[in-house]
């Protein structure tokens, strides 16, 4: 598979986990003259206003003048007086005057605007550059992203953790609008401040990297922070025309990169491409799943805060929210009869196809996680359950509310997978959604499939829809996948039978016979309670009230219920 195309699906499947590092070849289209160039012209600049004509090589000629290397500072205080001074005399450098503009030069490159594109769909959100001039932020703003931009050490403080901001654009080596934070000599391009250390080691621990337009011959100081990193929680990709320099290719080495040979104009253009194609996809493919939760289980293995799983996380629960057929409908004027039906049942396919990734990593972290990562995504489970408080057919606004109870089945047979009952108790009593027929709220947890999907074998296809994500991706038996989810879907119907809601019809096996029946997961509860008393972790968990006497009259009362049912079921049958 070519490398954007790789890459393309790595951003759809975890956006927002990849930084772009651009160096002055991301910028050489534009016209905007390199930082030497600009260094050497603004030696000569003094050189004149000194009277001296003929000064051989600029940067000899300053350090035998001055006894020292050029810099900016030095050069700037030299040439200009006051700050306005500076920053207009960078500005003609870096922003094009009128027959520039007409010549379309000096502003941003297709490079710029394809990683704006990248940006704008929320694959990335950390541009680092090397590169003093703004055509980031112009290409960003061009496609209507506003970033929060470090162009100085001192930006770095206060700045909201990572995982939080929508996007970063970070000039490691200043911007020409501050001139005092602008480097270039050896000296100066050696070290970085400890706040610059810390932010880039930050990045280069936790997020996947897009090299293009840097040769790392000049900096040292990113070569360091880029070598001592030595975990690689994702891929790098360094694009470059020629072949790498010996600095390059010994990262290219260290970090196990993928070399593509191609200008940075060229290969992001192809990587946009690439994702944009995967956007229009109906399905989410195998592979981008499989990614997704592979880099879930990564991010949810290591010592650090797992930032990239909550963007993974939230990103993806927004997206389902604002589904248009779960915002707008519409819920009326579709027909009636088999067209509703029909129109149904397209909908509800759509859901199961939008939230295929969704329950994948819920799922995962539900089983694998912590209460710290617990939080990032219990309170999806009410929002998705919601459903509108508008007028229509009742079958396609109840529909609303199927992700919701997708990923409640999702996230509780992962938890008893796991035996993580805290958990499982939380998403049993703590979710919960407006009911706006009722106007009131509840657990999220008294409706269950065919309240909200409207069949009556709901269960049945979730479970089916779950298959998949537990024994392709959490790697269980069809047998351990089957347990658990009786064992959660017997723990449900106790809780909405409890709250007076009756029951409804569910996917589990069934044992006994005729008045004595009973449903596959009895006899687990039961002995379980039998063994531990008091003590059984759910009791500990906090479920009902964690009162024993409690837990056997409710589940005593649906047991009963349910063999009623189930035997007037066959009678009549």
């Amino acid at each position: 598979m070519e490398p954007h195309v790789t890459l393309a699906f790595a951003l759809r499947a975890t956006p927002g986990t990849y930084a772009v590092l651009l160096g002055a070849g991301a910028s050489v289209a534009s016209g905007v003259p390199a930082a030497w160039e600009i260094q050497q012209d603004l030696i000569e600049r003094l050189a004149a206003a000194e009277g001296t004509k003929e000064i051989g090589d600029p940067f000899d000629w300053y350090k035998r003048r001055f006894g020292h290397e050029a810099t900016y500072d030095g050069l700037l205080e030299a040439l200009t007086a006051t700050t306005f001074e500076r920053q207009a005399l960078l500005k003609t450098y870096f922003e094009p005057d009128e027959q520039e503009r007409e010549q379309g030069r000096k502003g941003p490159t297709a490079a710029h605007r394809a990683v704006a594109r990248l940006a704008a769909a929320g694959l990335v959100r950390i541009v680092l550059t090397t590169n003093f001039d703004r055509l980031t932020e112009a290409a960003l703003r061009e496609a209507g992203v506003e970033p929060t931009v470090v162009s100085h050490p001192d930006d770095i403080t206060g700045l909201a953790p990572l995982h939080t901001i929508a996007c970063l654009v970070v000039h490691l080596h200043g911007d020409y609008l501050a001139p005092t934070s602008m480097l270039n000599t050896p000296e100066e391009l050696g070290t970085y401040t400890p706040q610059a250390d810390k932010l880039l080691d930050d990045i280069f621990d936790n997020y996947g990297l897009i090299i293009a337009g840097w040769s790392a011959k000049y900096d040292p100081a990113l070569r360091n922070a880029l070598s001592r990193c030595t975990t690689r929680r994702f891929a790098t990709y360094w694009a470059d025309p020629r072949p790498l320099a010996d600095e390059a290719h010994d990262l290219l080495t260290r970090r196990s990169a993928a070399y593509v040979q191609a200008d940075a104009d060229t290969f992001f253009g192809q990587v946009a491409d690439a994702a944009d194609a995967l956007a229009d996809t109906a399905r989410e493919h195998p592979v981008s799943i499989a990614i997704a939760v592979a880099s879930a289980k990564r991010a949810l293995a290591g010592a650090q805060l797992a930032i990239p799983l909550h963007d993974m996380l939230r990103r993806e629960g927004n997206r389902v929210a604002a589904l248009p057929l779960r915002t707008s409908g519409p819920f009326d004027g579709v027909g009636d009869g088999k067209a509703v039906e029909a129109e149904h049942e397209r909908r509800l396919r759509m859901l199961e196809s939008e939230t295929e990734r969704l329950l994948a990593l819920v799922a995962t972290t539900a089983y694998w996680g912590s209460e710290d990562t617990d939080s990032w995504w219990l309170p999806d489970i009410g929002q998705l359950a919601q459903i509108p408080a508008v007028s229509g057919v009742t079958a396609l606004i109840n529909l609303v509310g199927a992700p919701g109870t997708m990923m409640m089945y999702a996230a509780g047979t992962a938890a008893v997978a796991a035996q993580r009952w805290l958990l499982l108790v939380r998403i049993l009593t703590e979710t919960r959604v407006f009911n706006p027929y009722e106007g009131e709220h509840q657990p999220a947890a008294v409706h269950g499939p065919q309240s909200n999907v409207g069949l009556r074998d709901a269960s049945e296809r979730l479970h089916r829809q779950l298959l998949p994500v537990f024994t392709d991706h959490l790697t269980l038996s069809e047998t351990a996948y089957a347990d658990a989810w009786e064992r959660f879907e017997y723990l449900r119907l106790i809780t909405q039978h409890s709250a007076g809601r009756g029951m409804e019809a569910a996917y589990l096996r069934r044992t006994g016979s005729l008045g004595q029946y009973r449903v596959a997961p009895e006899s687990w509860l039961r002995e379980d309670l039998d063994r531990h008393g008091e003590d059984h972790p759910l009791l500990r968990a906090g479920f009902l009230g964690g009162d024993l006497d409690r837990l056997k009259a409710a589940k005593e009362a649906f047991d009963t219920a349910y063999s009623v049912t189930a035997s007037r079921a066959m009678w009549g049958a």
